[in-house]
């Protein structure tokens, strides 16, 4: 389902209208208690082709077949379930097309001047409802472009298309209009407004996303892309994501190892990729700001052949920029097309692609000299670098064999190639001159991702089941050089930042490795009545291979872990649009390293108990969310009091918490993200700092995010975002304090002539909050006002 859609309870049916202004017209009509539609196409769509569409369970069918056309069509749940359609081979007009696909089940559909409504078939033009009362909840599809802040459905749980109102667990969806509204070239940023989410735990470090989730970290093990891993390795070696190319980004909190493996037990970041959809609107935008951001963007798609069953799209972005810290660059270059192809009305092949360059600063660190912290910056600006290079290709594959089975199949091939040099501080001497070294980070990363899985679609009595059973594999190859080297001494008041550095020449590490991941996966999604049930289970195997190129066969490594995770929730849809849901996840984490008898370690394991309250009032676009969690994370590695300079496996960490979200579409002009968390996080066993809280985990997250369109084309929006205060050791000695960020724009319409165009400006931390947050001893910037000023055409 691409377009919104509402749900009507009638008597006895509910009806799902896919527009507002159509739930409206129909309530209208439907108050009188009798309802004249007239029979005749709309006249934007008259000239549209019925596309293919498989067979399979009538719902689907509607909703694939609405999407593809483009229109709104509205029908009731009731009346089409447990039908089934024998699909469509594409072609002829629409009312065809859904005549053929109404083939032999009493329905028909009616066209009305928002769309087309599917109804019981009735003798004439004319036909009888009994009074109604309009209660309309709003769906979308999780694939499809979603207009404005609010997103029915989510695929990150279920690894399917469904309403997040029926997920028993806690998902976040930040649109592409939410990003293009605050201006956000990273990942990180978009989903600062997310309940739950901390990002900027290390200051401005544009290296990677730096996401945290209910207290745990996902950056390397939870960063995901249309639902497959991207895989790390080493340091630095690792896919980054242009915002930009997103249609939506889906956090899904909690353990999630059930269908998704070795996995943070704080969550999991889907990144959903921009792909063809007759949806999509075209763009081209220009972007210039303060330090030096100059960009230029597109987005282009469209149908390359007359029934529509081919679509294309493209997007392309070029940055040349810089950060608020000395000679730190923000630039990059991405070219991503996709294809989708329309094979048969049984078969679907989405090609997607990508290639990207990005250049930015190796470290953001600030300069302490023992005694303060000082603005300086040690780097050398021909020197100090992160260059990255990545492409990647893959597919996405769907054949549906009957009404019952349906399999689908996504792939990525991918390589990084990363350089990352820096120059580090020694010594000071004489109050003023800086000794240096040199450090290499050279990384090269090649991985294959795959994910197969049945989808069985089938009733037992009177639960209706969506079964998927699934086989993911991930093979990943890399090549990690380390090197140091001298470098020269800089002068802290008269700094030249343009000196001869050699790349660093002595090796500390060259290391090949290979790592196998697999896992089996079982997971039903099961409808009785009002209730929605899920239960789900996984078995992982990851082996691990290393070879010391540097110290010879006897050092290389290899390493293998299993494990067994689960799931299950319960949901319970309340007429008034309240859902109340429990639910119980595990995870599995591989964890690297041996204790002092040389066993390796094995991995951190996940466990969450949920309890939350979902509430979507019936007609808006609007979804509140509240959870409470408890989450507990075992086998964490602590010091080894007999063997100093070892660790064992007997820590561990509890996260206790509460989440409120509020994601709204109040109105065709009014749109708002809203979010509170309170993370009450504990170190419960460890060999030192037992009791303590964990450090750089702040207990208080709060957000909002207002965008308000006044009349005449002119729009403003504001936000703020409070990070609460952090320890930076784990003895709670060294306090970091909490600061509130200001984001702002303002943004113009041009009607007439220039529908489509848009004037806007942008900044992100308004009132230029300068904080700092420090962990380890290390201590980092956070990023400094960053102004843009865009101007767009959308058609």
């Amino acid at each position: 389902m691409d377009t919104v859609m509402h749900s009507v309870n009638s008597l006895p049916a509910h009806f799902h209208l896919r527009t507002l202004p159509g739930a409206i017209c129909l309530a209208l009509a439907l108050i009188g208690g009798t309802v004249s539609l007239a029979v005749q196409a709309a006249s934007p769509t008259s000239t549209i082709a019925a596309p293919n569409i498989p067979a399979g369970p009538l719902e689907q069918a509607l909703n694939s077949f609405a999407e593809g056309a483009g229109i709104t069509l509205s029908y009731s749940p009731e009346v089409v379930r447990g039908m089934n359609s024998p699909g469509l081979a594409g072609g002829g007009s629409l009312e065809e097309g859904l005549a053929a696909l109404l083939r032999d089940t009493g329905l028909v559909a009616h066209s009305t001047p928002s769309g087309y409504v599917v109804m019981p078939a009735k003798a004439g033009s004319r036909f009888q409802l009994e009074p109604t009362t309009i209660k309309a909840t709003a769906v979308q599809s999780a694939f499809a472009p979603a207009p404005g802040y609010f997103a029915g459905n989510a695929s990150s749980a279920s690894k399917s298309d469904r309403p997040i109102l029926e997920t028993a667990q806690s998902v976040s969806v930040v649109t592409a209009e939410q990003i293009a509204d605050r201006k956000v070239n990273k990942v990180e940023e978009a989903v600062a407004y997310s309940a739950g989410v901390r990002v900027g735990s290390s200051g401005l470090d544009p290296r990677f996303d730096m996401i945290q989730v209910r207290g745990f970290d996902t950056t390397m093990s939870a960063d995901f892309l249309d639902g497959l891993r991207q895989p790390y390795s080493g340091m630095l070696a690792l896919y980054s994501t242009e915002a930009y190319n997103l249609e939506r980004i889906e956090v899904l909190k909690g353990p999630a190892s059930v269908l998704y493996g070795q996995i943070s037990p704080g969550g999991m970041v889907n990144r959903v990729s921009k792909r063809p959809s007759l949806l999509a609107k075209n763009e081209v935008q220009l972007q210039a700001g303060n330090y030096d951001h100059q960009q230029a963007q597109f987005d282009l798609g469209g149908q390359l052949d007359e029934d529509g069953d081919v679509l294309f799209r493209a997007v392309g972005l070029f940055r040349d920029a810089e950060y608020s810290i000395e000679q730190m660059n923000n630039d990059s270059r991405l070219l991503a097309p996709s294809l989708s192809w329309q094979i048969d009305p049984d078969t679907r092949l989405t090609l997607l692609a990508q290639y990207q360059e990005r250049e930015t600063a190796a470290s953001p660190m600030l300069y302490h000299d023992g005694q303060r912290l000082t603005d300086f910056w040690q780097g050398d600006e021909y020197f100090d670098k992160l260059d990255q290079r990545q492409w990647t290709f893959g597919y996405e594959f769907e054949h549906t064999f009957s009404d019952t089975f349906s399999l689908q199949q996504n792939l990525r091939y991918g390589q990084v190639d990363t350089t990352n040099q820096y120059l580090q501080p020694a010594t000071l001497t004489n109050g003023r001159t800086l000794e240096r070294y040199a450090v290499g980070l050279y990384e090269d990363l090649e991985s294959l991702t795959t994910d197969t899985r049945l989808v069985s679609r089938f009733d037992t009595g009177d639960l209706r089941h969506t079964l998927v059973t699934g086989l993911d594999y991930a093979w990943t190859d890399t090549a990690l050089l380390y090197a140091t080297g001298p470098g020269p001494s800089i002068d802290l008041y008269t700094p030249d930042y343009h000196q001869p550095v050699d790349r660093p020449g002595t090796t500390a590490m060259d290391r090949d490795g290979l790592e196998h991941r697999s896992g089996v996966y079982l997971q039903d999604q099961i409808e009785l009545d009002r209730w929605r049930l899920s239960a789900g289970l996984r078995r992982d195997w990851v082996h691990v291979r290393y070879d010391d190129n540097l110290n010879g066969n006897a050092s290389n490594t290899k390493d293998s872990d299993s494990a067994t995770t689960g799931q299950i929730g319960a949901l319970y849809l309340f007429d008034n649009g309240l859902a109340p849901y429990a639910s119980y996840a595990t995870s599995f984490l591989p964890a690297s390293g041996s204790d002092a008898a040389g066993k390796p370690f094995k991995p951190t394991e996940g466990e969450q108990y949920e309890l939350g309250l979902k509430y979507q009032p019936p007609g808006s676009k609007t979804l509140l969310t509240a959870s409470l969690y408890h989450l507990t994370q075992t086998n964490v590695q602590t010091r080894d009091r007999s063997n100093l300079g070892f660790s064992v496996q007997s820590g561990e960490q509890v996260s206790r918490g509460l989440e409120l979200e509020a994601v709204s579409d109040l109105s065709e002009r009014t749109r708002l993200v809203a979010s509170y968390s309170l993370n009450d996080a504990e170190v419960t066993k460890d060999s030192d700092y037992e009791g303590k809280a964990p450090k750089n985990i702040p207990r208080h997250l709060a957000s909002l995010w207002l965008d308000y369109r006044l009349p005449m084309g002119l729009g403003v929006s504001g936000g703020l975002r409070y990070t609460g205060s952090t320890y930076g050791d784990g003895a709670n000695t060294v306090k970091n304090e909490g600061y509130t960020l200001m984001d702002a724009g303002v943004h113009y319409d041009f009607g007439s002539g220039l529908d489509g165009v848009r004037l806007a400006l942008n900044a992100r931390n308004l009132t230029d909050k300068r904080y700092i947050n420090c962990q380890d001893g290390y201590c980092y910037r956070g990023e400094a006002r960053a102004v843009i000023t865009s101007l767009s055409y959308r058609w």
